[in-house]
């Protein structure tokens, strides 16, 4: 989609994407610092307790969706690339299990997993760029740099915008951290690796494949591991591309799975998330069948609904609480915040 709006300036319109990146993290910032209750309760905080508790239903199924939509699009990765005759509901069934034992394990249980996959796919990860950057480049292909329209520009910078306001968990997730000072380093700490990895991707493919070939490409990284080989004898590198995708679906999975249980739990005052793990996977099973007929609307919803879906309700609407926050009188930052552990005075 970058390849096909920004062309051969893809990679220039990630590192732009850093600085609206910057604001977004200062919302969230600013939003934990006002709220002594996670989200969704911080709706209700915020928003009274009929408009709160309103909203924070429109969200349970707004997780319920994008989980299901990650979901899908696993699924369609797999039966395009590598497991072609294999049963759809299996490829459910062998992330839904596991998904469903980390929820009811706790959240720290998934942290942990989000952990050991971050410190042993990362350096994996930097290793098929590295090979893929070997397969044929041609640095002729990032020229003209910066000629872009700022309207393609603007959309491109959109397109990443809606990928960065994933870390609106962290409006929830804060309040589960032993160490809650140091959430703010930790976000620009994120936001920085994700810029660089992902221009750094946008430019091997660009450099490997030209702007013609990565635009209709279906997975353009795939395209070059499956075909790159390193120093003569690293080759076939796509069993670690499937592997390296597969860890980090399954964390969008399971974070937004985890996300529409906990809100569920707090709007209707539950004792506990973790006995909603498996009927929620039901949901989810079933909705990732369902929300597409074939895959040519999975990648349309991609294209159309998802920029929209994603920059409403993870980016805009904390965008407008935040706003709200700055004119609404008597908020002030307490003990017990996203960034003060209860025990401050």
């Amino acid at each position: 989609m970058l390849a096909e709006v920004s062309a051969n300036n893809a990679w220039l319109s990630v590192l732009t994407t850093f600085f609206p990146g910057l604001l977004l993290i200062y919302v969230y910032i600013n939003l934990l610092k006002k709220s002594s209750q996670p989200f969704p309760l911080m709706l209700e905080e915020h928003l009274g307790c009929i408009g709160g508790r309103i909203l924070g239903l429109v969200y349970i199924l707004i997780f319920l969706i994008i989980t299901s939509f990650y979901l899908r699009f696993f699924i369609e990765f797999l039966k395009i690339t590598v497991l072609t005759d294999t049963p759809t509901s299996l490829i459910i069934l062998l992330l839904l299990i596991p998904g469903t034992y980390a929820i009811r394990s706790g959240i720290e249980v998934l942290a942990r997993i989000s952990q050991v996959i971050l410190v042993v796919f990362m350096p994996l990860s930097i290793l098929l760029l590295m090979t893929a950057a070997t397969e044929q480049p041609d640095l002729m292909n990032l020229m003209p740099v910066g000629f872009i329209s700022i309207r393609n520009l603007s959309y491109a910078v959109y397109l990443n915008m809606w990928h960065f306001g994933n870390m609106m968990i962290i409006l929830t997730l804060a309040y589960f951290s032993n160490d809650r000072h140091n959430i703010p380093q930790t976000l620009l700490q994120s936001i920085v690796t994700l810029v660089l990895y992902l221009s750094i991707a946008m430019a091997v493919s660009t450099i490997t494949l030209g702007t013609a070939l990565s635009s209709i490409s279906t997975f353009p990284l795939f395209e070059i591991a499956r075909s790159a080989s390193f120093a003569g004898f690293i080759r076939n590198t796509e069993p670690l591309f499937v592997s390296i995708f597969m860890a980090g679906i399954f964390i969008s999975v399971t974070t937004f799975w985890i996300m529409s249980c906990y809100s569920t739990q707090q709007i209707f005052r539950l004792k506990d998330y973790r006995f909603l793990a498996a009927p929620s996977a039901v949901i989810i099973g079933f909705g990732s069948v369902l929300i597409s007929p074939n895959t040519f609307m999975v990648f349309s919803i991609l294209q159309y609904a998802a920029p929209l879906i994603f920059g409403v309700f993870l980016i805009a609407i904390p965008v407008l609480l935040y706003i709200l926050l700055l004119f609404k009188p008597g908020v002030k930052q307490e003990a017990g915040s996203g960034l003060q552990p209860p025990e401050v005075s």
